[in-house]
């Protein structure tokens, strides 16, 4: 399994990461992918949004059906900002579980403070979901 997060133009090698996946998985089953995306604005730069959700239906790669899921975080379209690892926070059973099975996490895009605010959200899931101290969720 695979968690991926790609904020922005972060999502570029995951869409080719599912592009190469759904092309595997006509011929046999794949392992489930949680991609988290996020952008600021839903109608000014919601990269690949077509691309995305082409994917979420149908047992295609990110479909609930096959095990996944796409989550999107807006941080300029209302007044609270969300971002990425908000959805994190919010999907955090479902992000527990593919932890727990082995997934790999992959983290695209700014390297200033996104990288770390995920790092840390999943520490937070894991202490919370997985009943760990915090220092052993890191």
């Amino acid at each position: 399994p695979l968690v991926l997060v790609g904020p922005g133009t972060g999502c570029a090698p995951f869409r080719a990461l599912i592009e190469d996946r759904a092309i595997l998985s006509a011929d046999e089953p794949a392992a489930p992918i949680l991609f988290f995306f996020g952008c600021r604005n839903e109608t000014k730069d919601f990269l690949y949004k077509d691309f995305w959700f082409s994917h979420t239906k149908n047992c295609k790669v990110l479909s609930e059906q096959k095990g996944g899921g796409f989550f999107v975080a807006f941080s300029r379209d209302q007044p609270q900002k969300v971002y990425v690892q908000h959805k994190i926070q919010e999907e955090g059973i479902k992000v527990w579980n593919f932890l727990k099975s082995g997934a790999w996490v992959y983290v695209a895009g700014s390297a200033t403070k996104m990288p770390a605010d995920v790092m840390s959200t999943l520490e937070e899931v894991i202490s919370r979901e997985g009943g760990f101290s915090k220092e052993s969720a890191s």
